[in-house]
């Protein structure tokens, strides 16, 4: 199950992988809103790459690969929440690494995996979110359609404080397919 865009090639995450897995998610700066997927160790990021494999073959997770000319550039996906008669709900993130950041790559993968979800895999609702001080992430998340749904104070622990969070969602007959 390989997606295309103009630019980028959304994929499956595939064993091949652990290198430049390893390589973003080792980033602290840059998965610094993300510390809790941070691996410090290669045998770290090979589990997480596991898991990703394990996730996406069993339908409980869609975390894809993005690549730019055959580079992995970053992750987009969802983890399914819920099955419900009507469909699945799902939560979705994203990272991308800083070199190829503010250029729409995001935005680009994020939009097909949303199609994807809504259109093959049964998605009835998708939510994301992220802590309110980092603008350019709820950008994005209003660039893609999600409404904001709430903001929840001093709601997660993050870099020694506690901090607000800000939620968003959309459900399937709020877009245009």
């Amino acid at each position: 199950m390989i997606l295309q865009t103009e630019r980028l090639i959304i994929r499956p995450y595939k064993e091949s992988d652990l290198q430049e897995n390893f390589r973003l998610l080792s980033d602290k700066q840059n998965m610094y809103y993300l510390n809790d997927i941070i691996c410090e160790t290669l045998e770290e990021a090979r589990e997480n790459l596991k898991e990703c494999i394990e996730l996406f073959e069993s339908g409980k997770a869609r975390r894809f690969a993005v690549e730019l000319n055959g580079r992995l550039i970053g992750s987009v996906g969802y983890d399914v929440s819920e099955e419900t008669p009507l469909g699945k709900i799902a939560h979705m993130g994203w990272f991308i690494s800083p070199e190829f950041q503010g250029k729409g790559y995001v935005t680009e993968a994020a939009r097909e995996i949303i199609k994807f979800g809504f259109t093959l895999d049964n998605l009835i609702r998708l939510t994301t979110g992220c802590y309110s001080e980092n603008i350019p992430t709820q950008r994005v998340m209003e660039k893609l359609g999600f409404r904001k749904e709430g903001e929840r104070i001093k709601a997660q622990y993050h870099d020694g404080m506690m901090k607000d969070r800000t939620d968003y969602a959309i459900n399937r007959d709020e877009i245009n397919l």
